[in-house]
């Protein structure tokens, strides 16, 4: 932190105060904000908390400043930026300002008591910016409202560090195809599915994720993690969720080779279970304990009561299995489709059958709602392999399903980014256009109000030039005044050539 300067509340650069003490430009962004003086460490501290996920205590600190100063604009932005969970994140050359907190209840944010405070605290000189990041604001928190609107939410939640990606957390990465492809269940993995959105949409999702998921899987892999300000704040956020519904449930994952479970966020240390990522069991044992909590109980058949399996009757283990399917028993018709492919291992219906068993999906047409496609599963592959040129076609027009789906889904999300960013610009440019008008009828009057004196006095000049008897001495005095105004006047017509249409 800076001693005695103002940290950016965009970038956290210095912001170096102007002569007069009052208001300051970000050395770094450019951002102008009010120069709030004895309050500078105050204003540094809930930047900081904020942008380490201190919403709380942060929002605290930013009341009670502007309690003491109810005139400093600078004081009800940053209480308004914490009331909402606003951060700034950037991603390559563009800078988001996301909404990290549960923002349902919250009115819009230019509509809310502390931005109004805060532009009509702000001087002339700074209004304009707040107007103008209140805009970008408001956005992402519409964005943000749209998301939290959604209905179906998800089984679990896999959570890694903010910045963690699908080759960097490796065991996330394969919790998250185990429970998805082979388990069925509805998960939430932002390095997985987020990868291909801009950082508003992935910190809407993930905010309706934590909100909306029945099982939270944190994942601390280093000291690092441990802490990281964003897995703290996700799991502070869950497990108050999950004070208020017993059904939502936490499972810590840490790694026990680098790290011992006390050093896990408070509010971990105390879990039931913990499970270590380093033991060679691990993902048989979280997805069986994740399993038995989600997966209703399937009523085994006795091994005595299965049918052996002979060439005649396969069409019939055929059908039996696909009824299994339909009537949800799983299990009992992976172990008959295995049957199946003993008496024919080229049956493509056996290998699709076994996918539909270990996606927990009813029937071939549900394969276009997987989340993902099927393209690299090993069942389908066989499938492939052996189906009919009818067969194949049908498989592959599924697997083309969530294809399709997928682009549509990414489709519409570009359009709606693409929408929300042109009329931003419209907006912008409108501002635009309003503040230049604005500026040039501000420097005709100021053109009038310099010019209409020197034209007074030129035309007395002149009058007196015209009278008959005039001492020479004054007749050249009279002259020097008259070309001293006209060229006044042609130079004032220079400077401001560009009110003139």
């Amino acid at each position: 932190m800076y001693d005695n300067k103002l940290i950016c509340g965009i970038c956290g650069g210095a912001v170096n105060a102007d002569e007069n003490g009052v208001s300051g430009v970000c050395s770094h962004c450019g951002n102008k904000m009010m120069y709030p003086g004895s309050d500078i460490k105050k204003i540094n501290r809930i930047t900081y908390l904020r942008n380490t996920f201190k919403f709380d205590e942060a929002e605290k600190l930013a009341k009670e400043l502007a309690a003491a100063n109810p005139d400093d604009c600078e004081a009800h932005w940053n209480l308004l930026l914490c009331e909402y969970g606003i951060q700034y994140v950037r991603e390559g050359a563009n800078l988001y300002a996301v909404c990290r907190k549960d923002i349902s209840d919250l009115p819009a944010f230019k509509e809310s008591v502390n931005y109004k405070a805060a532009t009509e605290k702000a001087s002339e000189e700074l209004r304009p910016g707040y107007e103008e990041l209140g805009d970008a604001i408001e956005d992402s928190v519409s964005i943000t409202r749209n998301v939290l609107k959604q209905e179906k939410g998800y089984d679990v939640f896999i959570l890694s560090p903010d910045n963690a990606t699908a080759d960097t957390d490796i065991d996330g990465d394969k919790i998250f195809l185990r429970f998805t492809s082979n388990l069925g269940f509805s998960t939430f993995y932002a390095p997985e599915m987020m990868k291909d959105i801009d950082a508003v949409e992935k910190a809407a999702q993930t905010v309706f994720a934590l909100k909306n998921s029945r099982i939270l899987l944190p994942s601390f892999r280093t000291k690092d993690d441990c802490r990281d300000g964003f897995l703290e704040y996700a799991v502070n956020m869950f497990c108050e969720a999950a004070r208020k519904d017993e059904e939502k449930l936490v499972f810590p994952i840490f790694n026990a080779s680098v790290l011992q479970f006390q050093q896990l966020p408070e509010k971990l240390v105390w879990c039931d279970e913990i499970f270590n990522c380093a033991e060679d069991e691990f993902m048989r044992e979280i997805s069986d304990k994740v399993e038995s909590i989600l997966k209703p109980e399937v009523n085994a058949i006795e091994p005595e009561t299965l049918v052996t399996a002979t060439a005649a009757n396969k069409e019939n283990l055929v059908k039996r299995a696909y009824m299994f399917l339909e009537d949800g028993e799983f299990e009992t018709a992976d172990s008959y489709f295995d049957k199946i492919l003993d008496i024919d291992i080229e049956d493509s219906r056996a290998y699709i059958g076994k996918l539909l068993a270990e996606c927990k999906l009813r029937n071939e047409e549900e394969i276009r709602n997987l989340p993902q496609t099927v393209t690299d599963d090993k069942n389908f592959k066989k499938a492939i392999r052996f189906a009919t040129p009818e067969q194949k076609a049908h498989y592959e027009a599924l697997n083309g399903a969530i294809v399709a789906r997928i682009e549509e889904e990414k489709r519409e999300i570009a359009e709606q980014h693409a929408k929300l960013k042109a009329e931003r610009e419209e907006k912008e440019a409108i501002e635009r256009e309003r503040r230049a008008r604005q500026n040039k009828e501000e420097r005709k009057l100021e053109y009038q109000r310099r010019r209409d004196p020197m034209r007074k006095t030129l035309l007395e000049v002149q009058a007196e030039l015209g009278k008959t008897f005039l001492s020479p001495k004054r007749k050249t005095e009279l002259k020097e005044q008259e070309e001293t105004l006209k060229r006044n006047l042609k130079n004032l017509d220079d400077i401001f050539f560009d009110i003139f249409d």
